[in-house]
């Protein structure tokens, strides 16, 4: 029978937030948090375990960070989409998070408002930004035009 149910995992190392995440995601009947993990470690053991359709994963956890996670995910070919949650307006932080192919970057500050919408696109394959990092995304696409444009035509090299 298929279900369109989406499974999801939290990690994040605070309870009191990570409990109000929970609350948060129940609230929409087609959620399902499957288990919560309360560090990297944790995470990466539950995710495998459980192959969640989404994993909301705290950039900042104890023994494993969140980009430890999801590269051991990816490289291991675990099918899962990736949200990081974080309080870092950290563009480093942003780029390397979509170069490694995390779908999802949601502030803290703005999960209340994001982190059901997020949820709902990530497991539609699509990526979700919260918007307050927009300008970072604008950016991020500037820089590639302007690389593709300083990108010398393999005419020009023979």
């Amino acid at each position: 029978m298929m279900t369109d149910e989406i499974n999801i995992i939290i990690a994040d190392d605070h309870p009191i937030f990570r409990n109000g995440l929970r609350q948060l995601l129940e609230t929409e009947a087609k959620f399902k948090i499957i288990g919560e993990a309360d560090n990297g470690e944790n995470a990466l053991k539950l995710v495998t375990a459980e192959k969640p359709d989404v994993a909301i994963l705290d950039i900042d956890m104890p023994e494993k960070d969140g980009f430890e996670v999801a590269r051991s995910l990816f490289s291991n070919s675990i099918p899962v989409k990736i949200i990081f949650l974080t309080m870092h307006r950290d563009k480093k932080l942003f780029n390397a998070a979509l170069n490694i192919d995390v779908k999802g970057f949601v502030l803290k500050d703005s999960a209340m408002a994001d982190l059901i919408s997020a949820v709902k696109t990530v497991s539609r394959g699509e990526s979700f930004i919260s918007p307050q990092l927009s300008s970072f995304l604008i950016e991020r696409s500037r820089q590639s035009e302007t690389f593709v444009q300083k990108t010398p035509s393999i005419n020009s090299l023979t």
